[in-house]
């Protein structure tokens, strides 16, 4: 083993039977590399031992009356115990795996306690299933799994999330940028329909002049996250549900404020697909626009991606996304022209069709992966997330068993990927 080890194992071989299927959980479950001998060490593999302790994250020691009064397990522990004196952050982790001593009092662990006495100590009982100890383990050892690491970095505020989100933010934003650098003028009023914490707007924005900007959106939270990270003279972020009556007076105030007959240019991404009636919000939309502004309308459809070379693992995933509670109408984009019209639009025109890896950066074909193909997303809320809970759950695990092949594939430049991003724009 190397520098990638996760974890030395240190146990005595006549518990064999009891330590190899906790490994192997570790191992097979979670991608975890462990430094593991299935003999006894031996003098000679001393160097070995010492490297295998000194490269890894964490020690865990599987306690039973044999490894307490095992010479080779007590050199160990030695070892450990002077190498955590010396860096704070390597993990000792003991766990009792003799269910005839459920606690390191009896005169038979004498020795082993002098080292590991003050520790706290996992006691394992005969009926516990190796998964379970596993993740006592994990835990006292500060470890996080890959997968939920990643389900982690998915779904928390944290740096690895706002930097995939930006770049998946950028995308969209490239997508249609030119649009918004030939359409802003200085003395524009913007509104952006469900704008959730602002990113997306504000990205489309970014380095253009315009007068101001008005964003809404039902989260609170969203809210204040926009008003912390883009609120100023010229942006404004209210709370507010777009389909109640309550919208109506959140517009109006705004354009009183501002003494201006409507704005310049509305904004909505991915807002009707979540919509039960979107010609109701157009047309009250349509009522603050101004004669001369436009409405721009970014929405998704499954009918535009495309994959090449084909395979089910992506119909698969598609299929998924259908089934989810929400993930809306996955054929929305199509509609857009004959909402625009039903809500009495003119103009309406399909600006662009379809995202595409062609030309991204490694940093932002990862995000553009992770659009629609990364199965992690999924994982958290796949109880309540999904209409038919039992046949998209079989899909699934269908579709992880080939995710790590489909994933080196793409990252190798191999496949192909458009996602059906479409946007229009129509006039009052």
């Amino acid at each position: 083993m190397n520098g990638n080890t996760i974890f030395f194992i240190s146990y005595s071989n006549a518990d064999i039977e009891k330590v190899s299927p906790i490994i192997e959980v570790m191992e097979k479950d979670y991608g975890v590399k462990c430094w593991f001998q299935e003999k006894d060490s031996k003098a000679e593999f001393v160097d070995a031992i010492m490297e295998g302790i000194e490269n890894s994250k964490a020690f865990i020691i599987f306690i039973s009356a044999h490894s307490a009064n095992s010479y080779f397990v007590l050199n160990e522990v030695n070892h450990a115990v002077e190498w955590r004196g010396e860096h704070e952050e390597y993990k000792i982790v003991p766990v009792i795996i003799d269910g005839e001593h459920p606690e390191i009092s009896d005169s038979v662990y004498k020795k082993i306690r002098f080292y590991l006495g003050r520790l706290n100590v996992i006691c394992g009982t005969r009926m516990e299933s190796a998964d379970s100890l596993v993740a006592k383990i994990f835990d006292q050892a500060d470890f996080e799994p890959a997968s939920k690491a990643l389900h982690r970095s998915l779904y928390h505020s944290s740096e690895s999330e706002e930097k995939r989100l930006r770049a998946q933010n950028e995308i969209l934003r490239d997508f249609s940028r030119e649009f918004f650098e030939k359409t802003v003028k200085p003395d524009f009023y913007i509104l952006d329909v469900g704008c959730a914490a602002g990113d997306n707007i504000s990205l489309r924005l970014e380095g253009l002049s315009y007068a101001g900007l008005l964003g809404v959106d039902i989260d609170e939270a969203q809210i204040e996250k926009a008003r912390v990270n883009y609120g100023g003279e010229r942006n404004s972020f209210i709370t507010c549900d777009i389909t109640s009556d309550k919208f109506d007076d959140v517009l109006e105030d705004y354009l009183d404020d501002k003494d201006i007959a409507g704005f310049d240019l509305i904004h909505i991404s991915a807002v009707l697909l979540h919509l039960s009636d979107p010609v109701s919000l157009l047309r009250v939309l349509r009522r603050y626009l101004k004669k001369s502004g436009s409405i721009f309308i970014q929405d998704e459809d499954d009918g535009a991606n495309l994959v090449y070379p084909y395979s089910k693992f992506f119909d698969r995933a598609f299929a998924i996304w259908a089934d989810s509670e929400e993930s809306g109408d996955r054929c929305c984009g199509r509609k857009i022209p004959s909402y625009l019209s039903a809500a009495g639009y003119k103009h309406v025109s399909l600006v662009k069709c379809g995202v595409s890896d062609a030309g991204l950066t490694q940093e932002k074909r990862t995000a553009l992966w992770d659009i629609y193909f990364n199965y992690h997303l999924w994982l958290a809320a796949q109880e309540n997330m999904f209409r038919n809970a039992v046949k998209t759950g079989k899909m699934l695990e269908e579709y992880e068993k080939e995710y790590d092949y489909y994933k080196k594939e793409y990252d190798e430049g191999k496949i192909f990927i458009q996602l059906g991003f479409l946007f229009f724009i129509a006039q009052k």
